[in-house]
């Protein structure tokens, strides 16, 4: 039984990190209607922004969270602005636009990469956080690290929905979401919101950068496997929903962990794709998704 609650505590605090890079997937898809495969590059940008700061401002391990959290955001609009603006304003979805945006999203990763060669090295670089001694509970004694990933990640989620319920300016981020042609003929600025939106959906995604960095070695291709995990957390949980973004993350973490600890470590790559083959056979829209229909 001890040995099952440890690889739950694992498995959520591991669901934590997809989570969070899936919820900015969504987030990003939601407001411009595109798949952003270079969210992973994102997610290294955030942890390189991160060590660099910690190493070179002394500052402690809270302000560099949050400082590399908007430098990556601030970032991110800049690209959305310089490469992405064109054809976004012509359309995503399955228009001729929307498949140059998955051609720019693959352009755009492995630039990115090249970019953190020159500037950081091919080199894994230590990210030497003291988080302190060891929780107990009961029994166990688990890593700090792993109380830090879940209670960060709760609280950028709950950020996050106050952000997108409360205020009015995520109402005008649900109504560019929703509808761009309504929201700008209700006067809502669609352009300034969708630079927000991928700023927003880029800064989730180094908060889990950042996250893991201290945990694993930060490196240049440390994107590639998390961005797939996390395109399998959207896809379960149905993709384009914030809550599934959430729960699909979850589950493939818990059930990644179970199958890592139980059956074998060296397959444990492969779980998260049988929980996506089994949701999809099942309700191909995800747990959370909404069935589109759409007539021939």
């Amino acid at each position: 039984m001890v040995y099952f609650v440890d690889l739950m505590i694992i498995g959520l605090s591991i669901g934590m990190v997809y989570a969070l890079v899936a919820l900015g997937i969504s987030l990003i898809y939601t407001g411009l209607d595109i798949v952003h495969f270079a969210h992973g590059e994102i997610y290294m940008f955030g942890a390189f922004i991160a060590l660099a700061l910690f190493r070179n401002l002394g500052i402690g391990y809270v302000p560099t969270l949050l400082l590399a959290t908007m430098v990556t955001g601030l970032v991110g609009v800049v690209i959305e602005r310089v490469f992405y603006r064109r054809l976004t304003s012509a359309g995503g979805g399955y228009t001729v636009a929307g498949m140059g945006m998955i051609i720019v999203g693959f352009g755009m990763s492995i630039l990115l990469q090249n970019v953190a060669y020159l500037i950081w090295g091919p080199k894994a670089l230590p990210f030497p956080v003291p988080y302190g001694r060891p929780f107990e509970i009961g029994s166990l004694a688990l890593p700090m690290s792993y109380a830090w990933i879940v209670a960060t990640a709760l609280c950028v989620m709950f950020a996050l929905n106050l952000l997108l319920r409360k205020t009015m300016v995520g109402l005008a981020i649900r109504a560019v979401a929703y509808n761009k042609d309504i929201a700008y003929l209700s006067g809502v600025n669609v352009p300034l919101m969708i630079s927000l939106i991928f700023g927003v959906g880029c800064a989730l995604g180094a908060v889990a950068g950042v996250l893991v960095g201290p945990i694993n070695y930060v490196q240049v291709l440390m994107g590639i496997g998390i961005l797939i995990k996390a395109f399998a957390s959207a896809v379960v949980g149905g993709f384009g929903s914030l809550p599934g973004a959430v729960l699909g993350g979850l589950l493939v973490g818990v059930i990644e962990s179970l199958g890592a600890g139980y059956i074998s470590g060296t397959y444990k790559d492969i779980y998260a794709f049988i929980v996506l083959i089994v949701v999809l056979m099942v309700r191909p829209s995800g747990i959370l998704g909404v069935e589109a229909k759409v007539k021939a």
